[in-house]
């Protein structure tokens, strides 16, 4: 199954397919480059958009713009194109760059960060501690640490095709 990743949930356009992906660090510019960055991607990778029979989009946590850029973004192609979206989550596309007990945190304003901690094996991913925020200061993360990286764009569109796969399509921000 071909499907689109696309998440603008942290300052990172990442866009992921299951054998591709592209990360650029963007801070708050997602809206003004999305579809010229989707448009090359998809040329580079040999994938026309008729191909794509789902598009997975990243949920957040994160700002609610920057959430709602890609969001709606990725509902309208989706839309246009007459296939499925569902939503998954930004820290577990994280998580899956790594092996091991992993702690993913996000930084926001105000010395806040996003969070959550997981189980990565080669059977899958665990969550350990659903996503919340806190003070940075006061977090304390087990093993692995990764602080600001984006996800793994070929880790959320593998996630969508597991999701896509047993019907499930729902997208719902998650605001923390």
């Amino acid at each position: 199954m071909l499907v689109l990743a696309l998440d603008t949930a942290t300052p990172y356009l990442v866009l992921g397919l299951p054998h591709a992906e592209r990360a650029i660090r963007l801070g708050r510019r997602h809206a003004e480059v999305l579809w010229g960055e989707l448009e090359q991607f998809l040329y580079e990778t040999g994938v026309s958009r008729n191909e794509l029979e789902g598009i997975a989009l990243g949920r957040g946590p994160g700002s609610y713009t920057g959430l709602r850029v890609g969001i709606a973004a990725g509902l309208g192609l989706a839309r246009g194109l007459g296939i499925p979206t569902v939503g998954v989550d930004t820290l577990e596309g994280v998580a899956l760059r790594y092996q091991g007990h992993v702690t993913v945190a996000h930084t926001t304003r105000n010395g806040l960060c996003y969070n959550a901690s997981y189980r990565v094996t080669t059977s899958g991913l665990e969550t350990l501690e659903t996503p919340n925020r806190c003070k940075l200061a006061e977090l304390h993360p087990a093993g692995l640490f990764s602080l600001d990286q984006p996800p793994s764009g070929i880790a959320l569109a593998g996630l969508g095709v597991q999701m896509l796969r047993v019907g499930q399509t729902r997208i719902e921000p998650l605001y923390l």
